[in-house]
């Protein structure tokens, strides 16, 4: 017997009195469970628990406290460990004289099976039992035992989970406390410091459990430290670096403590990232014994679980290896770099090898994957460049552009990434600085700024592709460089054009050099490519805003000789005129042509979605309302599509989708001004149809102000004349705002200037399967109205089908009218 009020039997170790354990710790120990499991690791407060569950009021049941020490990692110094503690307890009264191989045990067993009165069995450090051998088989016996005798109660106290906690769930009735019991809450750390005289706020409670992951031994310290200096409780580094020196010295595996030390350098890790942290096979068996031992966090994300110690672990981890191991971090973040490859992409191996210091492979990412990074990482990329040494960032031009622009070209938020897949260096940029290689100039920052124009446009984000084009206009009026000056204005042309800013960009067509390039001008490679996109923006802008000389910007595109965005550019322009001027025929000509484009476009681009986005309103102007939404469907969704779902249907009539629709991304700050005013129509238009006049007039007045402040009225055109004169009343300024009076079919060209209608000739007999079709439903009927067989007919068909760009039956026959109006 000792001092306790219960009945203990045993060396009851000595706990300290201002330790506070959390009740609900209290009542788990007290539920007089056949088994109780407390498991938590070293400093959890596993033994503070039990010192203060057992000097609590007495229950009446005689207690055995048995700590076990190294003499129990075999099983035969653990069960002589028990004997002993039994015998002085007098309770050894049951050996088998026939046990001859294992006495200790036997006597154990026997002592415990034939016990008809309560006991309870109290083992500490049970993750000594049998950890160099016989670690099943004592588990395994002493779940039997629980089993078999109901006057036993067993209490072990463990830093690991063991087959007794896992196994025994199955058969007994099982109390575990783990480690998230054991951690300390912020009213257990605001209970600690009363006792300790320290005053804390809730807050302060919260932030010093979370930095330390609710860790008993290190919050207490801290508190103490706290106490006796007479200041505010906060994380004590030379306390929690202690811990960690600790922790480490403690842990007998060498795998273990290497985890520990690797996995701590990032701020929070996945299996894979711990297996190429920790290359030895162990990672995934560590990784498992932490995170039931409570020192890792375990988050679910949209890429699975990702890892992590608290806070102040952590940093006290870093802090300790780093004065061990002064090389660890490289090693580990050399190591992330292949996995980040495959996980991360570009901005993830960026990331590791600034941390590692490779300059080299930093710089050469950044070289390859500079579009991808500008328009979809632009913050990270600001961020890395300021980790550079200075001699290294002053040498590079790209590292310069970062510094000195790109705060100014980047969004707000980081959060605002670019939704479309980067373009890949544009030749624009090739002829570029082949044009400054003839001159024998030096401009590297001048041609990574045209580089991020073009990148910015291809992104959607108008506004730094505006800016960077500035400053490559700025730099040639400042030098006298032609060059610069025709790119940089033609770059802002292009940037003000794609965001709809129609009256900005017919003041910048009136630039003289500019002007005298686009209609003829030197035969240079450069101021080809400016003829050629300076013709193809005038047309879109001129579309835009339905100008007089619309027809004649149109007639004067020149037709790209790559097969790329630019040319897939100049079919969108014909793509908008028709879909003003054009007549039936006119249009389903350009719905072919708008369609072999999007063949040749990389998928998930701007140029994609703008392409497509044209088709899909000249299919519903056509009457093709289920293809238009199968094209739609293909694209990626977000502020450039919007507007076009909202108008498919409304032409469907489905009036509130398409107002819910339309609203939703009128707040993007990407989305273009013809955008946001189709948006701000189709909401007017919806609204009108469900019998809200005022709402529709009140939306309808946002759109004039957005055609006013930029020029744009095409928009207009899109919705019916019946609902356009009926919000425009008979205001004449309002009227002016859909140019079409009934003499536009006189002033319309006979045709819209384009490509072939077709991508190739029909043969004759194709043709003849073309009449057919018309008569019939599909193959079968073909095959019996030419007198050939049912796969004969598919063939021709398909044939038909692709060289008019057409996806079914109905669409080749609207896109053949325009064909046989050409033959005739």
């Amino acid at each position: 017997m000792n001092r306790l009020g219960r009945r203990v039997h045993g060396p009851f170790p000595r706990a300290s009195r201002a330790a506070y354990v959390a009740p609900r710790v209290l009542d788990a120990l007290g539920s007089r469970a056949p088994l109780t499991v407390l498991r938590g690791p070293r400093g959890f407060g596993k033994t503070t628990a039990l010192v203060e569950w057992l000097t609590g009021e007495d229950d009446g049941v005689p207690t055995v406290y048995v700590p076990l020490d190294e003499g129990s990692r075999l099983a035969p110094g653990f069960w002589a460990t028990l004997r002993t503690a039994l015998t002085a307890a007098d309770l050894d009264g049951y050996g088998s004289p026939e046990a001859q191989d294992d006495p200790d045990r036997a006597a154990v067993l026997g002592s415990l099976l034939r016990r008809e009165e309560p006991l309870r069995l109290v083992v500490d450090n049970y993750h000594e039992a049998g950890h160099l051998d016989g670690r099943s088989e004592i588990d395994d016996e002493l779940l039997e035992l629980v089993r078999s005798s109901a006057a036993l109660e067993l209490v072990v106290c463990t830093r690991s989970l063991r087959a007794l906690e896992t196994t025994g769930a199955l058969s007994v009735d099982l109390t575990v406390v783990r480690p998230a019991d054991l951690a300390m809450r912020a009213e257990d750390v605001l209970a600690l410091a009363e006792r300790h005289g320290v005053s804390m706020t809730v807050d302060g409670a919260a932030d010093l459990a979370m930095e330390l992951g609710g860790w008993p031994a290190a919050v207490r310290t801290c508190i103490a430290t706290a106490g006796v200096g007479g200041r505010e409780a906060a994380v004590d580094t030379g306390t929690v670096d202690g811990f960690i020196e600790t922790l480490l010295a403690d842990v007998r595996s060498t795998a273990l403590r290497e985890f520990l030390m690797r996995t701590a350098v990032p701020e929070e890790f996945s299996a894979a990232a711990a297996r190429a942290i920790v290359p030895d096979g162990t990672a995934l068996r560590e990784l498992r014994n932490l995170r039931v031992g409570g020192l890792l966090r375990e988050r679910e994300t949209v890429e699975g679980l990702r890892y992590s110690y608290p806070p102040a672990i952590r940093d006290a981890l870093r802090r300790v290896s780093l004065e061990r191991h002064p090389h660890l971090e490289r090693e580990v973040h050399i190591a992330l770099m292949a996995l980040a490859a495959q996980e991360e992409g570009p901005v993830g191996v960026l990331r590791h090898a600034v941390l590692a210091q490779e300059w080299d492979t930093a710089l050469r990412i950044i070289e390859e994957e500079w579009s991808a990074l500008l328009t979809q990482h632009p913050h990270t990329l600001i961020e890395i460049a300021g980790s550079f040494p200075r001699e290294i960032a002053d040498g590079d031009p790209r590292l310069q552009v970062v510094r000195r622009h790109l705060p100014r070209m980047a969004p707000a938020s980081a959060d605002e990434a670019s939704e479309w897949t980067p373009v890949r260096p544009h030749f624009v940029v090739a002829a570029v600085k082949q044009r400054w290689a003839e001159k024998q100039e030096t401009t590297d920052e001048i041609h990574i700024l045209i580089q991020s124009g073009l990148a910015a446009v291809f992104a959607g984000e108008h506004e730094a592709a505006a800016y960077a084009f500035e400053r490559v206009r700025d730099h040639g009026l400042r030098h006298d460089d032609r060059t610069a000056r025709l790119v940089g204005i033609g770059g802002m042309l292009t940037a003000k054009t794609f965001h709809g800013e129609t009256d900005l960009a017919l003041r910048l067509l009136e630039d003289e050099e500019l002007a005298d390039v686009i209609a003829g001008g030197e035969g240079d490679e450069v101021s080809r490519l400016v003829r050629v996109g300076g013709r193809i923006m005038r047309a879109i802008a001129t579309v835009d805003g339905m100008r007089p000389e619309v027809h004649e910007a149109v007639a004067d595109i020149v037709e790209p000789g790559r097969r790329d965005e630019l040319w897939a550019l100049a079919i969108h322009a014909r793509g908008l005129y028709s879909s003003v001027y054009g007549t039936p025929e006119d249009q389903a000509r350009v719905v072919g042509q708008l369609r072999a484009a999007l063949r040749h476009l990389e998928p998930g681009g701007i140029a994609e979605s703008t392409i497509g986005t044209q088709l899909v309103e000249l299919l519903v102007a056509g009457g093709m309302v289920d293809v238009a939404e199968q094209v739609l469907d293909r694209l990626v969704d977000g502020f450039v599509s919007s507007s076009t779902r909202a108008y498919l249907l409304h032409a469907q009539g489905r009036e509130q989708e398409a107002i819910d629709i339309a609203a939703r991304d009128l707040g993007d700050r990407r989305m273009t001004a013809r955008s946001r005013l189709i948006n701000e129509l189709i909401i007017a238009a919806a609204l009108f149809r469900l019998g809200q006049g005022t709402a529709a007039r009140r939306r309808f007045a946002r759109g004039v102000r957005i055609a006013y402040e930029t020029g744009q009225r095409r928009p207009f055109a899109l919705i019916s004349p019946e609902i356009f004169g009926a919000l425009a009343g008979n205001d004449p300024e309002l009227l002016a705002l859909r140019p079409l009076p009934s003499t536009t079919e006189a002033q319309r060209p006979q045709a819209v200037p384009s490509a072939p209608a077709v991508p190739s000739e029909l043969s004759a007999r194709e043709l003849q399967v073309l009449a057919a079709l018309q008569d019939s439903a599909g193959p079968a009927g073909v095959a019996a109205a030419l007198g050939m067989s049912v796969n004969t007919a598919k063939t021709h068909l398909r044939h038909v089908y692709r060289k008019l760009g057409a996806s079914s039956r109905d669409e080749a026959l609207v896109l053949s009218r325009g064909l046989g109006r050409e033959r005739r």
